[in-house]
């Protein structure tokens, strides 16, 4: 008789961007793929779930999504789009989380970033779950920077209490054994490398591309989230790209339908204005037209990263100046191994004249040829989800 227990739980807070949930879909959907067999669920409050899994057969329960805002480099909550507040998502969530363990019955639960869950909220569900023989995995990405989420006291207490091991979604031949020993000094236990999770590889595998294509598009510039300097980069971007020869082809602009509006609508009614310019809400065409493009504007989170790496299209980086250092130390690691595939300025000293200068520059670098020769293994979600299928 098959069991109707669930297999595996894959769980990610939200609030600003898409990382944490796209790593995370990625392996579930990589789970479904290599292990069809299995019951495998995603729960998170992202907004973003249908989009960024695609076709693939991976289904998702939806719990109220946090909300964020991002002053001096420091991110706050503020009220959710059900205008219950943070900490009032955070007691509600944390009782959801709960129940749905008892419900399903998981028998692994994966944990992205954090062991207590984004304000705690796993807590309830973690206490409950020795009753119910239920087995907890933190998975961590690939530079762990400075969140005091993943480094307190009480952080490495629960991971001691509750959790049965330790996943690492980093490549240690890029960024050297230093994290992986981090991690084992904060939680007493050795990380599995899998290598750095890709979603667009994922994507491709449910649904292959006809043939190889040819680069058809100048490039793709992707805005997940606003911060404090998006405003700037709009205003930025629009003269950049009006000064651009429109013989190197379209450039497409991908933004969040929910920031698209009274704040940026002088910026992008400008953008909009440029015939070399086409602006579209993040979907499945994004992967596509990245495939396609000569170059990448992005920011430097986990997702985009890995977005661009699969896909090997040079590209110029924007560090954001959040006070958790992930980013510039990510960058300065891919960056010097990638030999300037990746080039990065900081989102707080972009200047017109700047952007224009690296944009171009890896324009020219993207007219040759050959391929990347750098490797960095980015089968983070296969080796992930084969892990754990074997946890069970």
């Amino acid at each position: 008789m098959t069991s109707s227990r669930l297999d595996i739980l894959l769980y990610c807070h939200d609030g600003r961007g898409i990382g944490h949930a796209s790593r995370s879909i990625a392996i579930g959907m990589a789970l479904r793929r290599l292990h069809p067999n299995l019951k495998v669920l995603f729960v998170s409050g992202t907004p973003h779930t249908q989009e960024l899994r695609g076709n693939a057969p991976l289904d998702w329960i939806k719990l109220p999504g946090y909300e964020t805002v991002v002053k001096d480099g420091k991110s706050k909550g503020i009220n959710g789009k059900s205008n219950f507040s943070d900490q009032q998502l955070g007691e509600l969530r944390a009782t959801m989380l709960k129940q749905v363990l008892s419900l399903y019955q998981p028998r692994l639960v994966v944990a992205d970033h954090s062991p207590l869950g984004k304000h705690k909220e796993l807590l309830p569900a973690l206490k409950a779950s020795s009753l119910n023989d239920i087995r907890w995995v933190l998975g961590v990405r690939g530079v762990v920077g400075n969140v005091r989420q993943v480094q307190a006291p009480l952080a490495t207490e629960v991971y001691n209490r509750y959790y049965h091991s330790l996943v690492w979604y980093g490549d240690s031949q890029v960024l050297g054994p230093q994290h992986c020993q981090k991690l084992a000094a904060i939680f007493d236990t050795r990380p599995f490398e899998t290598g750095y999770v890709s979603r667009m590889a994922e994507l491709e595998a449910c649904a292959p591309a006809p043939g190889i294509k040819a680069n058809v598009y100048a490039g793709t510039l992707a805005i997940p989230w606003f911060g404090e300097s998006s405003k700037q980069l709009l205003k930025v971007v629009g003269e950049v790209l009006s000064q651009i020869d429109s013989s190197y082809g379209q450039w497409l602009l991908y933004l969040p339908k929910e920031y698209i509006n009274d704040k940026t609508n002088s910026y992008i009614s400008n953008i909009n204005k440029l015939i070399n310019c086409n602006i579209h809400p993040f979907g499945p065409s994004y992967h596509e037209a990245l495939a396609c493009s000569r170059v990448a504007l992005i920011y430097g989170g986990y997702n985009s990263i890995t977005d661009v790496l699969h896909a090997k299209v040079p590209t110029v980086v924007l560090e954001r100046g959040m006070q958790d250092d992930e980013q510039q130390q990510h960058l300065y690691k891919l960056s010097r191994f990638t030999h300037d595939f990746l080039t990065s300025v900081s989102e707080n000293d972009l200047q017109t004249d700047k952007l224009y200068s690296l944009l171009i520059q890896q324009l020219q670098r993207s007219q040759d040829q050959h391929s990347p020769s750098f490797q960095i293994n980015l089968n983070g979600a296969n080796n992930a989800a084969n892990h754990l299928a074997g946890l069970l």
